[in-house]
C-alpha cells in the first residue's frame, strides 16, 4: 500500500508539476506577446518622436542655411556697393581735377561760352535779356564771354554782371559756372 500510495502521490506530483509547466509556458507565452506589443507600440512612438525631431532639425537648418545665404547676398551687395562708391568718389575727384585744369586750356573762353549759351536755352527757350555772373577768377572773361553768346545771333541779350558768383568748385558748381540769371 505503501508503493500505491508512492505511485499516486507521484503520478500526483507529476500531473501537478505538468500543468505548473503548462501554465508557466502560457504565461511566458503571454508575457513574451504583452512584451512584443508593449514594444512594438514603444518603438512607434519613438520613432514617431525621431521623424518629428529630424523634421523640426530639418526646417531649423533650412532656416539657418536661408539666413546665411541672404546675410551672404547682403554682405556681397555691401562690399559691391562699397567698391562702386569708391570707384566713383575716385572718378568725382578726377572729374573734379579736370574741372579744376579747365582754366588752364586755352578754349577755355570757349568752354564758358558754351556753358553760358547752354544754360541761357534752358532758363529762356533762347530768347531773353539776361545776366551774367562768373566765379572771381573768371570775372577778366566775363565781357568776353557775354560779347561771344550775344554775337550767336540767338536772341539773346546777355550783359556781364561784376558782382562774382559764388562758386566753389564742386561739379554742380562748376556746372553752374556760367552763373547765368
Amino acid at each position: 500500500m505503501n508503493d500505491i500510495s508512492n505511485e499516486k502521490i507521484m503520478a500526483l506530483q507529476h500531473i501537478i508539476l505538468e500543468h505548473a509547466h503548462r501554465q508557466r509556458e502560457a504565461l511566458a507565452s503571454d508575457a513574451r506577446k504583452e512584451a512584443e506589443t508593449w514594444l512594438s507600440k514603444e518603438m512607434a512612438k519613438l520613432e514617431h518622436e525621431t521623424n518629428a525631431v529630424l523634421a523640426d532639425a530639418k526646417l531649423r537648418a533650412e532656416d539657418i542655411y536661408r539666413r546665411q545665404i541672404l546675410s551672404a547676398e547682403k554682405e556681397k551687395t555691401t562690399e559691391t556697393l562699397k567698391h562702386q562708391n569708391r570707384l566713383l568718389d575716385e572718378a568725382l575727384k578726377k572729374f573734379r581735377d579736370g574741372l579744376v585744369h579747365l582754366r588752364d586750356r586755352p578754349d577755355y573762353i570757349d568752354i564758358l561760352t558754351g556753358l553760358a549759351l547752354e544754360a541761357a536755352r534752358s532758363l529762356t527757350g533762347e530768347t531773353g535779356a539776361l545776366r551774367l555772373r562768373l566765379a572771381t577768377l573768371d570775372s577778366s572773361l566775363g565781357e568776353n564771354v557775354a560779347k561771344a553768346v550775344n554775337g550767336k545771333n540767338l536772341g539773346l541779350s546777355m550783359t556781364f554782371d561784376h558782382e562774382p558768383a559764388p562758386i566753389i568748385g564742386d561739379a554742380g558748381s562748376q556746372a553752374r559756372m556760367a552763373g547765368v540769371k
